[in-house]
């Protein structure tokens, strides 16, 4: 009877093993969990993210697993602090009917950090320049100092805490939410830390300078007439304030503006570009430049002049003509002085394209033609009647026999 149970569990175990075979499977890239890490460390390694294990199975069984129903650790408990150490990875799978024939990499170089928080004072680098007559004075910052975190290796290679503010220009105090960030001994950026907070507020005090009087407005002097049927337009002046430097008790009763020296404008007709210099009391000098620009625009003096202009016909077939209600137009132009008092009457053309139009009653839009430097206002009317009959036929001449 013993024999005849063995042979029938062989004959099972058989048969079983041909219906559902044990095979091998590969599973890639499983992640890899660090336990036991002691407090206040960070891995600065393990060498590898990801690690492929080989499972032998039934058949059934290896087809039913997922890289789910795996866990793969590196067991941290003991690591001391700094030399990189191989551990062993291991993989753990919850089935019974699962063997775990290889894994790799078997192993994983594991470095720990010591993590420290250090509070560092924050410096603020300034950019640029104050606008001319002004002082920048010391910034305050809030807050003064960061907590910056991170591995004590890295937080060895800093420095500074710092942050730029650009000050170009200012007149007023300057107050922004300046960005700070962790740097070496070369002003590199050093990268692996947190700190809080990312940013502080500076506050950058500016004021004016004794013995220097700021933004006075510069006048220009201008001297005379344009030539006849111009008038002056625009006037710029470069740079348009200056600084007086002198002592405080002059600058004081000095007016907020400056003259230039005059600028003769009499009889032009084109724009001017006048470098000059300035006009300043006895014991005072400009502190900022030694000339200005005077930029003067010229313009023509325009006015209206109410033109008539015969039609004229473009675009019409030969073996039509065209009759036009009104058939003379009123035009309104507008322009320099001197151009309007010189235009001849074949200056303004009114022009009626009739391409493409057949026999029949139209109302079409003149085209008006004027001189460079004229503009149309208004036509009177805008649009025309035009009559388009057939040509007459030309009656035969008799010829003298």
């Amino acid at each position: 009877m013993i024999l005849a149970l063995l042979l029938a569990f062989v004959v099972w175990i058989t048969a079983t093993l041909q219906a559902d075979p044990f095979v091998t499977g590969e599973f890639a890239n499983l992640p890899v969990a660090l336990v036991g890490q002691p407090a206040d460390t960070i891995v600065l390694q393990p060498t590898a993210e990801g690690v492929t294990v080989w499972a032998r199975a039934p058949q059934s069984v290896l087809e039913s697993l997922s890289p789910g129903d795996f866990t793969v650790t590196v067991d941290l408990t003991g690591v001391q602090v700094g030399e990189p150490v191989p551990l062993p990875v291991q993989v753990a799978v919850d089935n019974e009917a699962v063997r775990i024939e290889a894994v790799s990499p078997a192993q994983q170089l594991v470095r720990l950090e010591a993590v420290d928080t250090l509070a560092m004072s924050v410096t603020i680098d300034m950019q640029g320049e104050v606008a001319a007559g002004y002082q920048l004075l010391d910034p305050s910052i809030n807050p003064d100092s960061v907590a910056v975190k991170g591995p004590v290796s890295v937080l060895e290679q800093v420095s500074a805490m710092s942050g730029t503010l650009s000050v170009e220009g200012a007149r007023e105090p300057v107050v922004a939410q300046v960005l700070v960030v962790p740097r070496d001994a070369d002003g590199n950026p050093v990268t692996g830390l947190e700190w809080m907070p990312e940013q502080v507020e500076v506050q950058a005090g500016v004021r004016k300078k004794l013995g220097y009087k700021p933004d006075v407005t510069v006048i220009p002097d201008l001297r005379g007439d344009p030539a006849v049927g111009y008038r002056q337009g625009s006037v710029v002046v470069e740079p348009s304030t200056v600084v007086l430097a002198g002592l405080p008790s002059v600058l004081d009763a000095l007016p907020a503006f400056v003259m230039t020296a005059p600028v003769s404008v009499t009889g032009a007709t084109e724009n001017l570009t006048v470098r000059t210099t300035l006009t300043v009391p006895a014991g005072i000098m400009v502190a900022n430049v030694q000339f200005v620009t005077v930029t003067l625009e010229i313009l023509p003096i325009e006015s209206s002049r109410i033109v008539t202009s015969v039609i004229e016909v473009q675009g019409l077939r030969s073996n039509l003509t065209a009759s036009f209600s009104p058939n003379v137009v009123q035009v309104i132009l507008v322009g320099p002085d001197p151009i309007l008092a010189g235009l001849k009457p074949n200056d303004v053309r009114l022009i009626v394209d009739l391409f493409g139009y057949t026999v029949g009653v139209h109302r079409v839009k003149p085209v008006v033609l004027v001189p460079a430097g004229v503009t149309v206002v208004s036509v009177i009317p805008e649009t025309v009647e035009v009559v388009i009959t057939p040509a007459p036929t030309p009656t035969p001449t008799p010829r003298d026999s």
